[in-house]
């Protein structure tokens, strides 16, 4: 029997794959450290047909591939220069190679498929940590509250944000989406609200509620006329500043903490970030080396260990993407993470000015909600993430729809709604990869 090489890379046939795949992958990146080494064998198992097929569609702009690829080249190079080797440049590889398959699967698989696949793959990810049912000590914290089968109550909380924004996609349009996922949606959806609010983490609901807010702005956004689209997006600019700056000034910030537990220097954060920006001058251009910091035999590392009580030694960082990327990689290595977190800023904008797809609110939504979790986690600077999967994904999809909305006049084509693969979508006439 011959397998066909679309129905593993064309994104109109190989809906039923890359969903697998995803939701696969998203188990992986959940329980990898729980499970064992041979999980990460799946992940890269069930990727290993996009790369083994030949399709030109995988390297078609190179020029877009650039950006995600340097950062992962300088964590390799950085063994070069790192006092541990064997630990920089095994971490390397798996963070680059995570980062790589990111970038296959976003030029193979569609909206519809990614939101099927996280939807899936979120379910089984917070049915085994309420089955395992586990409370966890967060240290930085210094509270206990519901992790399940994590250490972390932030990244049960992440994999509960990524669930309901994948159970928003269908609601976007439930006529096209059909009327069984819509309800699929609105239960796991609601499972994974309930699980969100037990984790009582104040990095997960409040990145949510801002993620959700901006899909909310997009879908209004996008039914506008282009001109009106600028007016609008420039004027909720504005008044997301303004009320930022009044909200300070009143006192707003301090009411937010208090809500949450938290105080004014974010229950320690404040402390590690400084002390990462006092490591890192000690190797401002290049860094230590990547992943090299938190490693046993460190006395920097052992301090910051033992003041927080960790035991294991393990697990744990500086809270924040960036001054984390400038302890490993320096300079250059801050700068060019600096980029992606532009680019999770500007490319949603400029999506919601240009694009006539619906699918954008969503892909919006993942993106400010990674952006937003920068400033306090390191989701997508690690290997075997969710993050360092999915913010690629998320990029080069905005970058390439942002290509072809632009060619589309060009070859007289035009975008029409990207929509779940159901029989209801072959009215258009159309393949689901040039539907938004």
């Amino acid at each position: 029997m011959k397998l066909h090489a679309g129905l593993f890379t064309d994104p109109a046939r190989n809906w039923l794959y890359v969903s697998a795949a995803i939701a696969v992958s998203l188990f992986v990146f959940a329980y990898s450290t729980r499970i064992g080494s041979a999980s990460i064998l799946i992940f890269y198992s069930v990727w290993l047909p996009v790369l083994i097929f030949p399709t030109g569609r995988l390297v078609q702009s190179p020029q877009h591939l650039l950006p995600f690829l340097l950062v992962p080249a300088l964590a390799a190079l950085s063994t070069l220069w790192s006092d541990r080797p064997d630990a920089t440049l095994r971490a390397a590889i798996q963070w680059g190679s995570t980062v790589l398959l990111g970038l296959a699967a976003a030029r193979v698989t569609s909206v519809p498929s990614l939101a099927r696949g996280l939807l899936a793959g979120g379910l089984f990810v917070l049915i085994y940590s309420t089955l395992n049912g586990e409370y966890a000590y967060d240290v930085v914290d210094g509270t206990y509250a519901f992790a399940g089968a994590f250490s972390s109550k932030n990244q049960l909380g992440l994999f509960a944000s990524i669930t309901l924004i994948a159970a928003a996609y269908p609601l976007t349009n439930p006529r096209l989406a059909g009327w069984l996922w819509v309800v699929a949606a609105i239960a796991i959806g609601a499972f994974a609200a309930f699980t969100l609010i037990r984790t009582e983490s104040a990095t997960s609901l409040i990145t949510v509620i801002l993620a959700f807010a901006v899909i909310l702005l997009a879908l209004g956004v996008l039914r506008l006329p282009r001109l009106l689209r600028v007016m609008a997006v420039a004027l909720g600019g504005v008044l997301f500043v303004l009320g930022l700056v009044a909200a300070l000034n009143l006192g707003a910030l301090d009411v937010l903490f208090s809500v949450f537990g938290k105080d004014s220097t974010l229950t320690g954060r404040t402390y590690l970030w400084s002390r990462g920006l006092e490591f890192a001058q000690t190797h401002q251009a290049f860094g230590l080396g990547y992943y090299s910091f938190w490693i046993p035999g460190r006395a920097e590392a052992e301090e910051l260990w033992t003041e927080f009580h960790i035991e294991a030694q393990t697990g744990f960082h500086f809270h924040n993407t960036l001054i984390e990327s400038y302890v490993g990689l320096g300079l250059v290595g801050v700068s060019l993470m600096a980029i992606w977190c532009l680019m999770l800023l500007g490319l949603p904008l400029v999506a919601m000015l240009q694009a006539q797809s619906r699918a954008t609110a969503i892909v919006a939504g993942l993106s400010v909600l990674f952006l937003i979790r920068s400033l306090v986690e390191i989701d997508f600077f690690t290997p075997y993430t969710a993050g360092s999967f999915l913010v690629p994904w998320v990029l080069l999809h905005m970058i390439d729809s942002l290509r072809r909305t632009h060619s589309a006049p060009q070859h007289g084509t035009r975008t029409l709604p990207q929509s779940f693969p159901t029989a209801r979508a072959a009215t258009y006439g159309r393949p689901i990869s040039q539907r938004g």
